[in-house]
């Protein structure tokens, strides 16, 4: 939907709104409509932030309006947030009566629905009032604002559990069997980048000894160690065993509360391998079939059956004492809402302590936008998020952690359910940035924790492997120079009170 601004340049705040209701449409800003389109319009009057949207689709028109306070302080981050919200709540509402469902999220957008929640019940909101603050202030649903409100007071109780100065260490290995249709991660499958694992895992144990001597010098604790990708299990097993033999060198892990290693593809999973985790400390593996039904498996380009996820599972519960988890995709092409329960009545059986349930998110840069694959509709999608939710009730879990994508089918989210006491930390930190990152590997992001308001700095590493081997020097620098800088910049500014625009 081509769409026009007028009085504001909340163009971010108009485009998200678009892209959250009509996933599956191009948005493109224009300097005046000529056709169907969205005009955004916004003033000044009589003390009020008043914003207009203003909607033509065809022979249908829609129109809303909406008005807030004008902030005190005109000229700073408040005044942008209070125009921001005005602006999108009067596309949402314009936008309402021209779809063919409500959706779950109202007028709420952004990645982590659940950080501003916990910033406010942090300030002293009370979990009641934030969920009808949400209801009433974007219209989010009744269970939606429950989940969020669920899963910011259980993000508060990870972070109240932190050390001083807690960092969590995490570690990417970006190579796959092969690249699955719907992913937009940074990965490369082996049948193109095999021979750069060798070279890549050099640098990346340069990088895991500097990271050791950096925590050591500020005397920084380790909370949780997370190895992801990619597949890390495309390793094979002298590799891994270097690998973690290197991290237990480099770090001290006292006081390290969980070891993961993302283990989500059968054909990269050993009897062998799963001895070296176990002998390394590993506590907790994903082994993620995202389907159990073959078909689909087969369309999205993976290269394993249903039956090898079962027998890798019941292989690593024989080998080692790991905490299980593992993903679902509501919303693959080919699948409907029969066979997503005859997954999820599979998962139940076998009992891991976690699942996550994803809604299928398709990216620009995944196969799947470009094959223009046909998909579930929105209506069946939430159907398959609500049977996850069920289920993950049936089998006495809990949610903990969520977070949304853009060009999500159906408007729905992203959540981790686990079982009491096995939730993993990891996710919740990272999700809600409540503890430092020292990220390594290609594409990682680092992140240092300056407060509990959210100030916060990043450092990136290169996304392509052969940029990152050739200056992991310069990978590890960036880190140090995190760490080593002084306090947060002017520029910081903290996410307030619950506002996700």
């Amino acid at each position: 939907m081509n769409y026009c601004l007028q009085g504001h340049d909340r163009d971010n705040g108009v485009q998200e709104m678009l892209i959250s209701l009509l996933p599956d449409e191009p948005h493109d800003r224009v300097e005046a409509l000529s056709g169907d389109g969205c005009r955004s319009t916004a003033w000044e009057e009589d003390g009020f932030l008043c914003a207009r949207a203003e909607i033509l689709r065809g022979v249908r028109r829609s129109q809303a309006q909406t008005a807030v306070p004008i902030p005190a302080e005109t000229d700073g981050e408040e005044y942008k947030r209070a125009l921001t919200y005005a602006v999108k709540s009067a596309v949402y509402q314009a936008l309402l009566p021209l779809l063919e469902q409500k959706p779950a999220w109202g007028s709420m957008t952004g990645v982590k629905p659940a950080k501003p929640a916990r910033l406010a019940i942090r300030e002293g909101m009370d979990p009641a009032a934030l969920e009808q603050y949400l209801r009433a202030h974007y219209d989010v649903s009744e269970n939606r604002a429950r989940l969020c409100r669920r899963a910011a007071e259980y993000a508060i109780r990870a972070e109240d559990s932190l050390l001083p100065g807690e960092t969590q260490l995490y570690l990417g290995i970006p190579f796959c069997p092969a690249k699955c249709s719907y992913c937009s991660f940074v990965s490369n499958d082996m049948a193109r980048w095999g021979f750069m694992i060798q070279p890549y895992l050099e640098a990346l144990l340069q990088e895991v000894e500097a990271g050791g001597a950096l925590l050591r010098q500020h005397g920084l604790p380790l909370g949780s160690v997370y190895i992801g990708g990619g597949t890390p299990t495309t390793l094979d097993a002298a590799q891994l065993d270097t690998l973690l033999a290197a991290i237990r060198r480099a770090f001290d892990l006292s006081r390290c509360r969980e070891f993961t290693v993302e283990a989500g593809r059968p054909e990269t999973i050993s009897e062998q391998k799963l001895w070296v985790l176990q002998r390394h400390g590993v506590t907790r593996i994903s082994i993620n079939p995202q389907t159990m039904n073959d078909r689909v498996l087969q369309g999205v380009g993976r290269r394993h059956t249903a039956r090898d996820i079962e027998e890798c599972y019941r292989m690593a519960r024989q080998t080692g004492d790991f905490l299980i988890n593992m993903d679902l995709i509501a919303g693959l092409p080919g699948e409907n809402l029969q066979m997503f329960e005859e997954t999820l009545a599979w998962l139940r059986s076998l009992a891991p302590e976690s699942m996550t349930v994803h809604t299928l998110s398709i990216k620009r840069s995944s196969l799947l936008h470009l094959w223009e694959a046909q998909l579930p509709d929105g209506e069946m999608v939430a159907d398959m998020v609500r049977a996850g939710a069920r289920t993950a009730h049936e089998m006495g879990m809990q949610p903990y952690y969520l977070y949304r994508q853009k060009y999500m089918a159906g408007n729905q989210e992203n959540v981790g359910y686990a079982l009491p006491g096995h939730a993993c930390l990891y996710n919740v930190e990272m999700m809600e940035e409540t503890a430092n990152v020292l990220a390594m590997g290609a594409g990682a992001a680092s992140k240092r924790l300056f407060d509990r308001q959210g100030f916060i700095r990043r450092a990136f590493n290169v996304s392509d492997i052969r940029q990152y081997i050739s200056r992991v020097d310069e990978m590890a620098q960036r880190k140090r120079d995190l760490f080593l800088g002084g306090n947060a910049p002017a520029s910081c500014k903290s996410e307030n009170v619950p506002e996700n625009a």
